[in-house]
């Protein structure tokens, strides 16, 4: 093989690598999917909700009301979702911005209906996350509702 043609090769084999990098293998990404994966796991009762946690994580629903913890966090989600039935939590306007390799913030807009219709769905809420990777995993550490938004 020349040296033209290996070179040639050589460059596109690094921009292949690069491209998929930035396709596939992307931390805001990532971090979008974890977020949908902890409204998913909401929605089926919260079982598994611990496991993309921080033990120190720390969930304000409004400005009087502070959860924190692991164990406090999962069972807020348990118990919320035994008071409306089957919840279901949509997300939406969701914006991740990277801090540094380690740190992501997100803003998203969260829905939450619920299984029993004589029960009303709360408003929306417009929420801020804090996201840190740990382990190669992007856990949730902190999240605030900012504010509560008007149905239309």
């Amino acid at each position: 093989m020349s040296a033209r043609k290996l070179v040639t090769l050589l460059v596109v084999a690094v921009v292949v690598i690069l491209a998929a990098r930035y396709l596939f293998w992307n931390d805001r990404r990532d971090v979008r999917r974890r977020l949908a994966t902890i409204a998913d796991t909401v929605s089926t009762g919260g079982a598994d909700l611990g496991i993309f946690l921080t033990d120190d994580v720390i969930i304000r629903t409004d400005p009087a009301t502070i959860v924190g913890g692991r164990p406090a966090v999962v069972k807020l989600a348990r118990d919320t979702a035994a008071a409306h039935g089957q919840l279901k939590v949509s997300l939406s306007d969701v914006q991740v911005e990277l801090i540094d390799p380690s740190t992501a913030t997100v803003f998203f807009t969260a829905r939450i209906s619920g299984g029993d219709p004589r029960i009303p769905a709360p408003a929306p809420r417009q929420v801020h996350a804090t996201f840190v990777k740990q382990g190669g995993q992007w856990l949730l550490t902190r999240a605030e509702v900012q504010r509560i938004l008007e149905e239309r």
